[in-house]
């Protein structure tokens, strides 16, 4: 039967100039919002249900007016969010996301490539690994030594775990999975981010898998309790596959003695994964770089351009020392897939090198960021910013309301406020614990700064981190003047 030839249907296919008219909708609200950005609230108090019937308006049969549709996202932008890129945003381990890096995401995902094949996207792919590469060895690994751009330190973790698990099981564990021999076991701190321990879950290894080494006064991993714990699972028949080290803690930017994991990593042949998602950008600087000695030694690491780099998210960086473990890992064989590199001249297609087939440009937003500011101007703010974090501190120091919980280290610093009315009573440390929670809302809901919290050895803290070009001096002054604020109405309240 013959099918009659249909005509075309272009509701989708925008004209270039109905596409610019919108680009430069969308270049306006930014301009407007950056503008504005130093006035507005860092965040607003909202709940869930207010926001929802505010955004959630229903999907049209017919596409909404472009003038309709930049008012929504103005409601969005400037009505519903919170904003990360804030001067006094001082939570968590989020970056403010560049500007360059901004314009890079609109460009990359108007091209749309697929950076898992190769021959669909020759530049993304040539760049990521070029970008990896430059980045391993600022980080001072050896030549070789290569990776890909991920979502997170998450997903960088559970590369790491997984890695670990191929190299040092004692057996195929891509074939038969972990039931082909004893209970693995990965060795990391009480400091070390939860995503680890998900990441055993997700490889098999399990909870039980995971052995939570004590941390020293410094709240670093103890090594002599690492090597006892290592050795007594070999002596009960388990089988030690790795220890993953902290450069950076997200909590208080401890740092683990990463040279001397690496010295028990080569004696008992175990796989070194550096969790450096925080602090990685840290260990590239001239100046910082030397409380990171030993991280060059490490099997696989991660770090997060989109937290101290300030790229926009989501980029982090995965690298391996050994080129060819990607491929132990992740390779495939797809009959729909011919890579044919000896006919073609065609490069690696990072979707048998990593956990995803599918894969966005994410390394354009870093690249253009450091093509645009030049890597001397990522290195003078991330000193500022821990220079800024060095002023916190002492502003702290000076102040007899205030009370450090932990020293600053790199760009964090954790402290309470303490009246200095508080009498010595059994139940005064739960009363502080409440009282700076209820402080850190205050701060919080007031959009002027927007710290987070830290619990340090069982104390709940006021905790600052920097990871954010736009904030200054300025905004560790607000800090300390509107936590004793809110601190002497919250105490008044309770005497």
């Amino acid at each position: 039967m013959r099918v009659e030839r249909p005509e075309p249907v272009r509701d989708l296919d925008w004209s270039p100039d109905k596409a610019s008219e919108l680009a430069t909708s969308v270049g306006d609200i930014w301009a407007e919002w950056l503008e504005a950005l130093p006035e507005l609230p860092v965040a607003r108090h909202a709940r869930s249900d207010e926001v929802r019937a505010a955004v959630g308006i229903e999907i049209p049969a017919s596409g909404m007016g472009l003038a309709d549709l930049d008012g929504h996202l103005r409601d969005v932008v400037f009505k519903h969010s919170m904003y990360p890129g804030h001067p006094g945003f001082l939570a968590y381990v989020s970056g403010s996301g560049t500007v360059p890096g901004a314009a890079a995401d609109l460009l990359a995902s108007a091209i749309n490539q697929n950076s898992g094949g190769w021959r669909l996207s020759p530049a993304a792919s040539e760049i990521e690994e070029h970008l990896v590469q430059w980045f391993a060895r600022k980080f001072g690994m050896p030549a070789g030594s290569t990776g890909f751009i991920a979502t997170g330190g998450a997903m960088a973790n559970l590369v790491g775990v997984q890695l670990a698990r191929l190299k040092k099981a004692g057996w195929d564990v891509r074939e038969e999975g972990v039931r082909g021999g004893p209970q693995l076991r990965l060795y990391v701190s009480t400091e070390t981010h939860v995503t680890v321990d998900r990441a055993a879950e997700v490889a098999g290894i399990g909870r039980a898998g995971v052995v939570h080494i004590p941390v020293d006064h410094d709240l670093r991993m103890d090594m002599a309790g690492l090597r006892q714990a290592i050795e007594a699972d070999i002596e009960n028949g388990m089988r030690p596959i790795g220890v993953v080290g902290t450069a950076g803690t997200t909590g208080t930017g401890s740092i683990d003695p990463l040279a001397a994991i690496a010295d028990i990593c080569d004696e008992f042949d175990l796989w070194f994964h550096v969790d450096a998602a925080y602090g990685g950008a840290a260990a590239l600087t001239e100046e910082l770089s030397p409380q990171f000695l030993g991280i060059e030694r490490a099997d696989s690491l991660g770090f997060d351009p989109h937290k101290w780099l300030y790229t926009p998210i989501a980029g982090a960086c995965v690298i391996v020392r050994d080129p060819e473990v990607l491929g132990e890992a992740f390779g495939l064989q797809a009959s729909y897939v011919l890579e044919g590199e000896e006919h073609t001249g065609w490069g690696r297609d990072m979707a048998f090198l990593s956990p995803n087939f599918t894969r966005q440009f994410s390394a354009f937003k870093i690249w253009v960021s450091l093509l645009a500011h030049g890597w001397d101007a990522f290195e003078r703010r991330i000193v500022h910013d821990v220079e800024l974090t060095k002023y916190l501190q002492s502003l702290v120091e000076e102040h007899p309301e205030l009370e450090l919980v932990s020293p600053q280290r790199l760009s964090i610093a954790t402290f309470r406020y303490v009246p200095t009315d508080l009498p010595i009573s059994d139940d005064r440390e739960s009363y502080l614990d409440d009282l700076n929670e209820k402080i850190m809302y205050d701060l919080e809901f007031q959009g002027k700064v927007y710290p987070s919290n830290a619990v340090v050895n069982g104390t709940f803290a006021i905790r600052s981190c920097i990871v954010n070009f736009r904030t200054e001096a300025e905004q560790m002054e607000t800090l300390v003047q509107e936590t004793v604020r809110f601190g002497r109405e919250r105490h008044a309240q309770t005497s």
